[in-house]
């Protein structure tokens, strides 16, 4: 059996309909699916299996679907956003909510009873289950559809997504809280009901997440290798993006996909990608040299493998042991990067190099800043950003057109 867990997260749960989107065209099925909070939500679309009806609800998202909310506090909220002009007006609705006021979810509400049938989830084969904490009980539930009363399903799933700053509203004359309090990822449900092949969609927010590890469990995580932004960020453009992120995450991580910022597939053997990395002519070498602030005496061969890879290697952030391979694919996305390059493609080795070089063929005279003439010294190099330096290295191997292949 194959299971599924969503990790709860708000705003980000459009990261798991971008999933969705890529298990369904690799005929993915799941017998058994668990979440917490917008992954409780996430994952029961999954069992009506209403693809249509949830990428467009995420695709049309904005801040009123979820929440009636004053702007203001809306824009502090999704942007950590707190001035000496706004703090007063901060802090009154603070006093609103400690006197049991809270944020109006009835928009989250109607949007639940809408579009969850509860008819569908009850009938569908496959396992479902959600974690919520009674604070009446001062106790966390994990449970299963076959648990939750009849009739109730939606209020349950509501009853996994209460944020602490969400309106208190009882059920069946208790009050609940966010399941992400108890356990944002229960891999663990999926588990104790018998299965060992899990994937794991996981948004990184914050959240107790219980460890689950046993030599009979084979987790596939797919994760974000950026930042979703924040949880309370309803807005149309994150929405949008973070369901590109989870379409082409969840192809990477289902079919090896190489790159960590752009989706590259193709094997460049060890040799192959030393001769890139060995290919840039004199004048490169000797002006990141210059950048670098490398001495001048020792022969430029020794410098590219003993001190200027090792410098991509740490200004990449990769690993100290990064095979080569690594470090000439991190070379070829931080150039596309920098060519703003567009990052929602598959794209083979050979097309992702071609790409790159016609981007760069149509770069204009003036969109060349580095020269001999106007290197950085060493003393400001120490100073300035690794995101700096890599961009300036990145700079002046673009400026050698030839040597841009594979």
């Amino acid at each position: 059996m194959l299971g599924l867990t969503l990790e709860g997260g708000g705003a980000k749960g459009s990261y798991q309909i971008g999933a969705w989107k890529a298990f369904r065209e690799m005929n993915i099925e799941f017998d058994g699916i668990t979440g917490t909070s917008v992954g409780a939500l996430n994952g029961a679309l999954m069992l009506q299996d209403d693809f249509d009806l949830a990428y467009g609800i995420w695709h049309e998202m904005n801040p009123n679907t979820i929440m009636d909310i004053d702007d203001r506090i809306y824009e502090m909220l999704s942007n950590y956003q707190l001035t000496a002009n706004n703090v007063h007006f901060m802090l009154e609705q603070v006093r609103k909510f400690i006197k049991g006021f809270g944020m109006d979810t009835k928009p989250l509400e109607q949007l639940i009873e809408a579009n969850i049938n509860e008819g569908k989830i009850r009938k569908a084969s496959t396992d479902f289950g959600f974690v919520t904490v009674s604070l009446t009980d001062f106790k966390p539930l994990e449970i299963f559809k076959e648990e939750i009363p009849m009739g109730k399903m939606a209020d349950y799933l509501m009853a996994s997504s209460y944020l602490p700053i969400f309106k208190s509203k009882k059920l069946d004359g208790k009050t609940f809280l966010d399941g992400g309090f108890y356990n944002n990822l229960p891999i663990n449900m999926l588990y104790e009901k018998g299965y060992r092949k899990i994937v794991a969609v996981r948004l990184l927010s914050k959240g107790r997440v219980k460890k689950v590890e046993h030599h009979d469990l084979d987790v596939l995580y797919i994760q974000p290798c950026e930042n979703l932004g924040n949880m309370m960020d309803f807005s149309n453009e994150r929405a949008q993006t973070n369901l590109n992120l989870g379409y082409f995450d969840t192809l990477r991580a289902c079919k090896g996909l190489k790159g960590r910022k752009y989706y590259i597939e193709g094997f460049i053997d060890e040799i192959t990608a030393m001769a890139f990395l060995m290919r840039w002519d004199e004048a490169v070498l000797k002006n990141l040299s210059q950048l670098f602030g490398l001495s001048a005496s020792v022969p430029l061969n020794r410098l590219l493998l003993e001190e200027i890879i090792p410098r991509w290697i740490h200004l990449m952030d990769l690993s100290e042991k990064a095979t080569y391979q690594e470090v000439a694919i991190a070379i070829l996305e931080n150039m596309a990067h920098y060519l703003k390059i567009n990052r929602f493609e598959v794209y083979s080795l050979a097309s992702f190099v071609e790409e790159i070089r016609k981007h760069k063929e149509r770069m204009g005279e003036t969109e060349r800043p580095i020269h001999k003439n106007n290197l950085l010294s060493e003393e400001l190099i120490l100073k300035i950003s690794k995101e700096k330096q890599l961009e300036a290295s990145i700079k002046i191997m673009l400026e050698n057109n030839g040597n841009i292949y594979i």
